[in-house]
């Protein structure tokens, strides 16, 4: 793992009181470190630099804060079973229903060496379309400690049936379940962890090339060109005071419309609660959608 470290730009959180630490720090994806799954989904962008990836650390964040990042099952646009091009194999919207794990990007790795300073606790909900919580928490981890600097995996133990948060009826089963897992900073001093959110500005300065995991582009400014209409991330203040929640801009801009605003490096590993005869491809979750 490698961390280069360039000049601070200034993020506005509308909702916060107080301005947020950031820095640009490039690292590459966790090869050869993953789960067994079935399916995975993010929305991050990873652009290769040529082996690393550009990624913003956000600390300064205050006890109670809380940050998200929802996902639906069977999103065609982003989320699919690993790299490559298309015809992608998304989760299976009315199978891929059991949550078995997620995946955090913190540059601090504190929870082991100040045991309950920076502290957090990770839940998951339902969600609706504009990323907030229906009814109560599915699950809740409890007082977690993030101890990579780095990539960091969260096992979820019961893993929570996603059925529950399904949005269609796709014959006689619950599909596209919308589900999102929040983070509230709980330690003592909750100015860590160093979340990683993607990082556009900086890759197109050092002059990578704007691609992704597979063949798709990394459009920009999100979400006004995007290959999804809407952020799945973001702010969600004190006790959801944000919801919907507060988007994080690119540092590197302004009001949105250069760059746009960056997601969470956020993963969600997914298996089958049961086996389809014919998986599902592309085009038949485009179909579902005519």
């Amino acid at each position: 793992m490698r961390y280069l470290l360039t000049a601070a730009f200034v993020l506005v959180l509308a909702a916060s009181a107080y301005p947020l630490q950031h820095k640009a720090i490039q690292m590459r994806e966790d090869f050869g470190a993953e789960p067994i799954y079935d399916c995975y989904m993010n929305y991050y962008y990873y652009i290769p630099c040529t082996q690393y990836s550009w990624f913003w650390m956000y600390t300064g964040w205050h006890r109670g804060d809380m940050v998200g990042a929802w996902f639906t099952v069977g999103d065609p646009s982003m989320g699919r079973t690993g790299s490559g091009c298309p015809p992608y194999a998304v989760c299976d919207p009315c199978g891929a229903h059991l949550l078995e794990q997620f995946r955090v990007l913190d540059f601090a790795g504190y929870g082991t060496v100040y045991d309950g300073l920076y502290t957090v606790n990770f839940a998951v909900w339902c969600a609706d379309r504009y990323g907030c919580p229906v009814g109560p928490p599915m699950w809740q981890s409890g007082p977690e400690e993030l101890c990579t600097a780095g990539w960091n995996y969260v096992p979820v133990t019961p893993m929570p049936c996603l059925s529950l948060c399904s949005t269609q009826q796709v014959g006689n089963l619950k599909c596209y379940p919308r589900f999102l897992i929040t983070a509230t900073m709980i330690g003592l001093l909750a100015n860590y962890p160093a979340w990683g959110t993607d990082n556009i500005s900086t890759p197109l300065m050092s002059r990578c090339a704007m691609h992704d995991n597979g063949c798709c582009p990394a459009l920009y400014p999100r979400p006004a060109v995007s290959h999804y209409p809407t952020m799945h991330s973001g702010y969600y203040g004190v006790n959801f005071s944000n919801c919907p929640p507060t988007w994080l801009l690119d540092t590197a801009d302004t009001v949105g419309n250069l760059y746009g605003y960056v997601e969470l490096a956020w993963r969600v590993y997914l298996r089958n609660t049961y086996t389809r005869t014919e998986p599902s491809t592309w085009g038949s979750i485009k179909s579902i959608y005519k």
